[in-house]
Formats: structure tokens, C-alpha cells, sequence
């Protein structure tokens, strides 16, 4: 893909997100008449979950059914969901924080390679002693990032401030997130001069490359 139409999908999902996030905020404040929007938007996460599962399960066949099974059972249950849609936002929220949490910190034990050096040997191959030492410093600050905004969501929303933890969840999560990745490159450009400089957009870039193509760790 060249770099013009690299950059349109980059912009449409932008976009795409950003209204993603916009009616999930409002259909939770919004009142009743939003309630079946927010129902329809608390599967989208699930729907992109089950459709990654399928292109990569080597039988498809078996989720596919699992998935048609769960088809028709959120057909009886879609009143309930319509009632309880934030709890299903909120586990989603929740829950992707601490699971990257909890990737991005499980490679900081033992003598196992940071996340963040996976995701610059992606760039550049081999990575010299003080680039190692950077990376692994850039893992922990990711790690404490996605605990921060679970302990965060999980006090919003159990604590009642519903508004509050829309907000967290829907619109400040995404633009945390972005600031992360300016601050790290602002932070590398000084601690590392000489290194080859890949910009935001190349830290993205691998960190979405690596996510798309990760496989589950054999068992040690």
C-alpha cells in the first residue's frame, strides 16, 4: 500500500472511531431513546473480536457456530441488553486495559524481551544495548498507563459516576492513548538523538502490526 492510501485509511478510521466514540458517550447520556444505540455499539468490540478469531482459528467452522449460537441467543436476550448496555461498555473498557496491562507488563519478568523492543525490532531489526535499556523503560510506562485507566474506570463506574466514566471511557481514553504515543517520540528524540526516528505514525504502525499478527505464547 502506498503512502496515499495508507494515509486515507489511517483518516477514515479515525473518523470512524471518533464517531464510534461520540454516539457510545451520548447514547449513555442520551436517555431511553439512545438505549438501542448503545446496545448495537457495545457488540461492535465483540463483532471485530469474533471476526479477528475467525480469520485466524485453523477451524472457523466451529466458531462460526459458536457465533451463530450467540446470535440467537442476544436475539432473546436484546431487552436486557438494551437495559444493561453500559455494563457491557464498561466490562469491554475495563477489561482491555488490564489485559494490556497485563501483556505489555508480563514481558517485563524474567529475562524476557519488553514488548516495546518486540515492537522496535519490528522497525529496525537488531536493537543496540541502550536501545534494549529504552524500550524496556517505554514497557513499564505502557504498563502503569493501562493500570492507571483501569483503576480509573473501574472507580468511575463502580463508584456511580456514570457521566464522568463515559467521558474516561469514550472520549478521554483514545486521546490519552495518542498523547502516549507524542510524549514517547518527544521522549525518544531526546534520550536517543542518533536513533533512526520512525515518528508517531511508525510507533503506531508497529504496535497495530504486532497486535494483528501476535500468536498465543506456548505454554513454558
Amino acid at each position: 500500500m502506498t503512502a496515499a492510501p495508507r494515509s486515507a485509511t489511517v483518516a477514515l478510521l479515525v473518523v470512524l472511531l471518533a464517531v464510534f466514540a461520540a454516539a457510545a458517550h451520548w447514547s449513555i447520556i442520551g436517555g431511553e431513546s439512545w438505549h438501542a444505540v448503545g446496545a448495537w455499539l457495545s457488540l461492535t468490540p465483540l463483532a471485530v473480536l469474533v471476526a479477528s478469531a475467525l480469520r485466524r482459528a485453523r477451524r472457523p467452522q466451529v466458531l462460526l457456530v459458536v457465533a451463530v449460537a450467540a446470535g440467537v441467543g442476544l436475539w432473546f436476550a436484546w431487552p436486557t441488553l438494551e437495559r444493561n448496555f453500559p455494563k457491557l461498555l464498561f466490562v469491554e473498557h475495563a477489561g482491555a486495559n488490564l489485559v494490556l496491562a497485563v501483556v505489555f507488563g508480563r514481558t517485563l519478568a524474567g529475562a524476557r524481551e519488553p514488548l516495546c523492543a518486540r515492537f522496535a525490532r519490528i522497525l529496525h531489526g537488531a536493537l543496540p544495548q541502550d536501545v534494549q535499556r529504552y524500550t524496556r523503560r517505554v514497557t513499564i510506562a505502557w504498563t502503569a498507563f493501562f493500570v492507571v485507566v483501569f483503576v480509573l474506570s473501574c472507580g468511575l463506574y463502580l463508584g456511580g459516576f456514570l457521566t464522568a466514566w463515559s467521558l474516561l471511557a469514550n472520549i478521554l481514553s483514545p486521546l490519552l492513548i495518542a498523547a502516549m504515543f507524542i510524549v514517547e517520540y518527544l521522549v525518544r528524540l531526546r534520550t536517543l538523538p542518533t536513533w533512526e526516528r520512525t515518528g508517531v505514525l511508525g510507533g503506531i504502525r508497529a504496535f497495530a502490526r504486532y497486535f494483528a499478527t501476535a500468536q498465543p505464547e506456548p505454554r513454558r
